[in-house]
Order: structure tokens, then C-alpha cells, then sequence
């Protein structure tokens, strides 16, 4: 005789008790009625999720002890009952908002199905199973609570890059001519502060500038630097002489908002010429760099700020920026992030002359950094730059012959060097595919050479050349080495 046959000749009796081994371990709920709707049988699961010892529940009247109320309390019939509609007209019933009563008086919410069973007698039995649905419920919960928060996260980010969009002023185009600007807000968590600039070209082809720092932070100070920006901007094209700039711009703003406290300076630059003329209001000094970082010249501009009494600018400072010379402007930030000003003017005067040489798009971004570096960041900061190049027609960028990037060991220089990488490479036609894996290569070896290195000035250099079609790339330090 097969295996087979063997086992289809087993008695009733064992095939009855593997059934009932198979329905004690399964996880969900099981409950067995006679025709007559009487408990017959309690699986394990049964017993736990519904607190009932199996003696006590079997014998008992299933719709009178766990079927008898609606899920909202309301007595049920046993007409409506589940187990009722079964037994009566056998046929299956599934619900997934289903109550079953604990011994306690408590409900349970409950996936349930309900099918028609042979019963003892000849008649039709019903089986219950179940499953606690208040668990799949509270994951349905969460699951909405986080496609809401999903959604309004991106909501926000939107929000935050308009917002940004619309207090950044697009990057004008003037011959002769490199910008650059970088801002942080104090709070990680706000899109924008009170420290804020505007650039644009006027009629006669000079260059706008404006750096202007709101007392407050987040979003509520944006609004008052935007007023005094857009202010700033009326004025110029209406043709206010630059001394009276910023004492009109007090007069327009505080009359409104009496509250209303900033410094700011306002520049107007020539780019035939160099003529760079300043109108300050209790601002920093900028300070102007030659090309090779060995001359640092510190320029104020004086004045009270806005909302000061008697606010506008002592005098107008006139000066002429030389071929390749860059000019930075700045909101305090960039000085007080370790508390001790003078100190900070003298770190910065040294971070200019130390990157004169880094493109001016990226070089606000580099000052930052490195101004924040292991500092704790309290205010709003911001540098714009504005370099005046060897010649009118030298173009912005000029990436011939092997790359070669120079660097202080600083983490925060480590961007730029990638920046300028990737340059370089967009000069030589490396294809896409290959310049991502090219600046992952070079910014990790860039971030081992800083950890290695000595610590002096430019103590780090990335290259790379162009061998036939390939691409060598090179980073070196001063570092003592390692075995």
C-alpha cells in the first residue's frame, strides 16, 4: 500500500485532532457553532484576543455573548447578526468593521469571516474566524498620518523655494564683471532671515548693489529687509542722489513701521571704469583684495542705520576697484560667529587674502563656511562678491591645460575644489555619466587630504589632466604620512 492511500484510510478521529492542532496554532481567532448558533469550539487565538477560558465560552449562546451590538453600542438583533445570516441561510459573511464583545465588556474591532459548517446533528453549523483590526487600523492611521506629513513637507519645500525665489534677484549679466553671493539663515529650520541683498543693472548700465541686515530672524525680518530693498530699488530709479539714499529709505519705512531696525550699504558700480561709490548706514566695512591675496584693503562707509534717529550716510565713499580685484561685502554674521568682532574682522581679513584667487561665484559660499566652522551659528549671515576682471572680454571661467586647485586643509574648502572640478570637466567634454563618478573620486580624496594634512596655507592641491581619452586626477598633501 502507498504512503498515500495509508494516509487517506486514517481513522476520523485523527484526522479530527490534526485539524484541531492545526487550528489552535494559526493566529487568528477561531469560534465553532452548532446549527443552533451554541459555541463548540474555542481556538488558542480566540481565547487571548477575546479573554474567555475555552470551557467558560464554549456551551454559550455566540450571538448573545460575543454578536450582540453594532460596532457603535446599539443593541443588534439576531436577525442582523453575522453569525445568525449563516446558520440560517448559509451563506458567508465578511466584514472588516466587525465588533466582537470581550468577557470584559470591551469591544474589539475585528476583520471577521464567517462561513456555513456541517454541524454535528446533520445541520448547518457556522465557524468564526477573526482577526484584531484595531492594530491594521492604527497602521492604516499612521500610514495616512504620514502620506499627510509627506505631503505637507512638500508643500512647504515649495513654499520655501519660492519664498527663496522670490527674495533672491536673478544674477545679472555685466561685461566685465563676476558675482557671487552666499546666505545662511541663523535658524537651520527657517527658509530665509533678515539678512538679505539685491543686485540689478540701471538704465545707464551701472551695477545696483545692496546689502542690507534686519534686526530679527526667520521669516518675519525678511518681510522688513524686502521693504527696504524694494524701497532702495524706487528710489534709485527715480533718481535719489545717493547721499540722501538711505536717510529717505528711514523716512518711507519707519513711518509705517516705527519698529523697523538695519544696517545696510548701498553701492553703485561702473564696470567701464571701476568707479565703485558706496552709501553706508552703520554697516561693516567690506573689504577690497588684490588678485594675488597681498593686499587687503578695509573700506567703511559711515552712517546710522534705519530706525536709528537721524539715519542716512555721513559721506559717500568713491573709490576704483583694480583689474582683478575683488571686492567683498558682508552682514555681521560673517564676523560675530565667535562672539569677539575685532577677532573676527582679522580671521576674515585673512580668509580673503588666503582664497583671492577662488572664482568669485564661489567664494561667498567658502568665507561662510569657514566663518562657521566649529561655531555656533546665532545670526543671519551673508557675503556678496564682486570682482573685476583682468580685462573686459576675459571670459568668466577659463579651464585650458591641466587643472590645478590650491587649498587650505578646511573642510569648507573641499566644495569649491569640487565646484572648480567639475568646471574644468564640463571645459574638457567629459560625458555625464562619468563627471558624477569623477567628483565623488576627487571630493573624497580632497576630504582625506584635509584630515591629513599639516594644516598650513594651500596645503592641499587637486589636478587632473587629460591623458589621450582618459582622465587622470591627482589630490596631494603636506601631511607627514602614515604607515
Amino acid at each position: 500500500m502507498s504512503r498515500r492511500s495509508r494516509r487517506v484510510q486514517r481513522p476520523q478521529e485523527d484526522l479530527d485532532r490534526w485539524a484541531s492542532r492545526a487550528l489552535a496554532s494559526v493566529a487568528e481567532g477561531v469560534v465553532a457553532a452548532d446549527d443552533e448558533g451554541i459555541v463548540t469550539y474555542v481556538n488558542h487565538a480566540a481565547v487571548n484576543l477575546l479573554g474567555w477560558a475555552v470551557g467558560d465560552l464554549q456551551g454559550l449562546d455566540l450571538h448573545e455573548t460575543l454578536c450582540h451590538s453594532h460596532p457603535d453600542g446599539t443593541p443588534r438583533d439576531r436577525s442582523e447578526c453575522p453569525v445568525h445570516a449563516t446558520l440560517r441561510h448559509g451563506a458567508v459573511h465578511r466584514g472588516r468593521d466587525d465588533v466582537l464583545w470581550r468577557r470584559d465588556g470591551s469591544s474589539l474591532q475585528v476583520e471577521l469571516s464567517c462561513g456555513p459548517l456541517s454541524g454535528p446533528a446533520g445541520g448547518i453549523g457556522a465557524v468564526v474566524s477573526f482577526r484584531d483590526a484595531s492594530s491594521s487600523s492604527r497602521s492604516s492611521d499612521y500610514y495616512g498620518e504620514v502620506l499627510r506629513l509627506t505631503e505637507r513637507d512638500r508643500a512647504q519645500r515649495e513654499v520655501v523655494r519660492q519664498l527663496q525665489e522670490a527674495v533672491s534677484p536673478r544674477l545679472p549679466r555685466v561685461p566685465g564683471v563676476d558675482l557671487g553671493v552666499f546666505e545662511l539663515a541663523a535658524d537651520p529650520t527657517e527658509p530665509s532671515g533678515g539678512d538679505l541683498y539685491d543686485w540689478v543693472v540701471l538704465p545707464d548700465g551701472d551695477l545696483h548693489l545692496v546689502i542690507v541686515d534686519v534686526m530679527g530672524k526667520g521669516v518675519a525680518a525678511t518681510k522688513d529687509a524686502l521693504a527696504i530693498v524694494h524701497a532702495l530699488r524706487v528710489l534709485v530709479f527715480e533718481g535719489c542722489p545717493m547721499e540722501n539714499l538711505v536717510a529717505r529709505a528711514d523716512e518711507l519705512l519707519t513711518a509705517h513701521d516705527p519698529n523697523l531696525v538695519a544696517t545696510l550699504v548701498v553701492g553703485r558700480y561702473t564696470p567701464a571704469s571701476g568707479r565703485l561709490r558706496l552709501a553706508g548706514g552703520g554697516h561693516p566695512p567690506l573689504f577690497i583684495v588684490a588678485a594675488d591675496g597681498t593686499s587687503v584693503r578695509e573700506v567703511a562707509a559711515p552712517g546710522i542705520p534705519i530706525g536709528w534717529p537721524e539715519a542716512g550716510s555721513f559721506e559717500i565713499v568713491d573709490l576704483v576697484v583694480g583689474r582683478s580685484e575683488t571686492v567683498l561685502l558682508y552682514t555681521d554674521g560673517l564676523i560675530e560667529a565667535r562672539r569677539d568682532i575685532l577677532a573676527g574682522l582679522a580671521d576674515l581679513r585673512a580668509a580673503v587674502a588666503e582664497t583671492a584667487g577662488y572664482p568669485a561665484r564661489h567664494l561667498p559660499r567658502v568665507l561662510v563656511e569657514r566663518a562657521l566652522a566649529g561655531a555656533q551659528r546665532s545670526d543671519d549671515t551673508l557675503a556678496m562678491v564682486l570682482r573685476r576682471r583682468a580685462s573686459p572680454d576675459e571670459p568668466a571661467h577659463r579651464m585650458l591645460g591641466p587643472f590645478e586647485h590650491r587649498f587650505s586643509p578646511s573642510m569648507a574648502a573641499v566644495p569649491v575644489a569640487r565646484h572648480l572640478f567639475a568646471d574644468w570637466m564640463a571645459g574638457q567634454g567629459v560625458e555625464d555619466a562619468d563627471h558624477a563618478d569623477l567628483l565623488v573620486v576627487a571630493s573624497e580624496l580632497c576630504s582625506n587630504a584635509v584630515r591629513m594634512a599639516s594644516g598650513a596655507a594651500r596645503g592641499v592641491v587637486l589636478r587632473a589632466r587629460a591623458e589621450g581619452d582618459a582622465l587622470v586626477v591627482e589630490v596631494q598633501d603636506d601631511g607627514v604620512g602614515f604607515s
